[in-house]
């Protein structure tokens, strides 16, 4: 029987197995109430089919089950990615996965890319937005995005919780928390435009998150600072910005309505950061979209035409 073509997928949606998480702690920082789900895949199914979800695209940042500002040893890394291969497997049309990579690993990062892509069929890679003091622009990144785009597969930049402004931003609750990631998650994404690197691998296709929206913002702000300064390289900041993709995580409607017409709509994919965040049933996701006023097509693009031209490669066959 053929694979049907999964209705709507969720790209931004996580999954961890409890075994990957070895601290002495119930679960990690913050996630006490998401973690039984996090960690269950058919408690995740079962959620999926009552918000009719077709599908989900696995994800596993390596922050979130790291020590703070400590990468995770390198055979956890594969065990997660062998682990997603074994999922795709038992689940075809189900599950999407994204390879967990530490980008800050040089070349040993861009040979575990190949391996998740080329040997064991993910569909595209994860990575944290930072790692201590250093953003994607780092040397020690680049090996990664250019495997990246060797293989013609997506690059999920990931929130992480920056040291300090986390702490100073908890006391307005989960949105604090979400304010800090987001932040630090738009600096890298500046930074990686700044920096050349889009110049350099034209092909190349970074996501991010909602909670990242802010790095196209300072984007465009920053025109007038890369007209006058030799900091940025390469191309405009205002120009680069649109080959971005961004999820839609928060389901806010102003917010859609701006990255859709600054972007749109081929660029922005259905994401949740569930079970993290709640996970958006279709009827309300399909009546924003229509609030929103896109056409069929538009509404097609976004809910999971986006999501499979990513994720499936372009230079498989070559």
């Amino acid at each position: 029987m053929p694979e049907r073509t999964p209705a709507l997928i969720d790209f931004h949606s996580h999954y961890y197995e409890t075994a990957w998480y070895t601290s002495s702690r119930q679960a990690p920082g913050g996630l006490a109430r998401a973690w039984p789900l996090l960690t269950d895949l058919q408690g995740q199914f079962a959620e999926m089919e009552r918000a009719n979800i077709g599908a989900k695209v696995l994800s596993a940042p390596s922050a979130t089950i790291a020590s703070a500002g400590q990468p995770l040893p390198e055979d956890l890394l594969r065990r997660i990615n062998d682990r997603f291969a074994e999922l795709l497997a038992l689940y075809p049309g189900r599950l999407f996965a994204l390879a967990t990579i530490d980008a800050f690993r040089g070349e040993g990062a861009a040979n575990e890319v190949r391996r998740a892509i080329q040997t064991l069929g993910l569909q595209g890679i994860c990575l944290d937005c930072a790692q201590g003091n250093l953003y994607l622009d780092a040397p020690q990144a680049r090996p990664t995005f250019a495997a990246a785009a060797e293989l013609d597969v997506p690059v999920f930049v990931h929130p992480v919780s920056p040291a300090g402004l986390t702490e100073r931003l908890a006391d307005l609750g989960h949105t604090g928390i979400l304010l800090a990631r987001g932040t630090e998650n738009a600096a890298s994404v500046l930074a990686l435009l700044r920096s050349g690197l889009l110049d350099a691998f034209p092909t190349l296709k970074i996501v991010l998150p909602m909670i990242g929206v802010a790095a196209l913002l300072f984007a465009g702000i920053a025109e007038q600072e890369h007209k006058r300064e030799p900091g940025w390289l390469g191309s405009s900041p205002g120009t680069l910005r649109q080959r971005l993709y961004i999820d839609t995580m928060g389901f806010d409607l102003a917010s859609l309505r701006f990255v859709l017409e600054l972007l749109g709509a081929e660029h922005v994919l259905l994401g949740s950061d569930w079970p993290i965040m709640p996970l958006t049933p279709r009827w309300e996701i399909e009546g924003l979209l229509s609030a929103l006023e896109l056409k069929e097509a538009q509404k097609a693009a976004v809910l999971q035409a986006n999501a499979l031209r990513l994720l499936t490669r372009q230079k498989a066959s070559r």
